[in-house]
């Protein structure tokens, strides 16, 4: 059965005031107003306020979204949700803002590979939005990076393998082809066998259940694996 995201958003929006105090209107206003420079540093804002990773996330997106619902258009519609949503779309949210589109979006024809890769990332549950975060930096270290959706696993190229993101619900595990890296500070050798192993090209692993792993030594890594098989 599809996972209905629009639904699960409005009720995550409406429950806001109850389970926080403060609706998203006035969540939105106090992201602003604390000014944090970047995406990882709201999260790690909201998690001291009391929201588990996922909803601090996904809050933090909304906020990235000009304050819009990310599944607005989805589902059916809640009539309150709606009223909150015209509401919402006359607070200002400071410079992250993206402007709303001024013309229709065209129509789109599927893409098997888009809807694979979105199959697999359901399977994250509450780390879907911490892989979103890790897929987007590794195409920040290389842009040209492609994503190949596999059963448990994506296969990240430029062109050839250098990393695979697995996922998990309770975990999300990166392999990198670091070959002779040294290990520690939560760097492993990979597991024997399947292309993980320490004489394997992917030879290193790390556990990855946290944005705040996501730094600039974890760029560095992806960025000397994407080097070691690809130059």
């Amino acid at each position: 059965m599809a996972i209905d995201y629009g639904e699960k958003e409005r009720a995550f929006i409406d429950g806001l005031k109850e389970n926080t105090g403060r609706d998203l209107s006035a969540w939105m206003a106090a992201i602003s107003a604390e000014a944090l420079p970047h995406r990882n540093h709201i999260i790690d804002w909201l998690r001291r306020q009391g929201f588990m990773f996922s909803k601090a996330s996904w809050l933090e997106r909304i906020h990235h979204n000009g304050g819009r619902p990310i599944y607005a258009d989805s589902g059916k519609v809640n009539p309150r949700a709606s009223v909150r949503r015209r509401e919402m779309r006359a607070v200002p949210v400071g410079p992250s803002a993206l402007p709303a589109p001024t013309e229709p979006v065209a129509h789109v024809a599927a893409d098997p590979l888009a809807d694979a890769l979105d199959e697999l990332l359901a399977k994250a549950k509450a780390y879907r939005p911490l892989a979103q975060h890790v897929i987007a930096q590794i195409k920040s270290v290389r842009p040209g990076a492609s994503l190949k959706p596999r059963s448990t696993f994506i296969a990240i190229a430029d062109p050839a393998e250098f990393a695979r993101l697995g996922i998990g619900s309770k975990e999300l595990r990166l392999h990198l082809a670091l070959g002779s890296h040294p290990t520690g500070d939560g760097l492993k050798k990979g597991a024997p066998g399947g292309g993980l192993g320490k004489d394997e090209a992917l030879s290193h692993m790390l556990v990855l259940t946290d944005a705040r792993q996501i730094d600039r030594r974890l760029l560095d890594l992806i960025a000397r694996a994407a080097a070691n098989v690809n130059g």
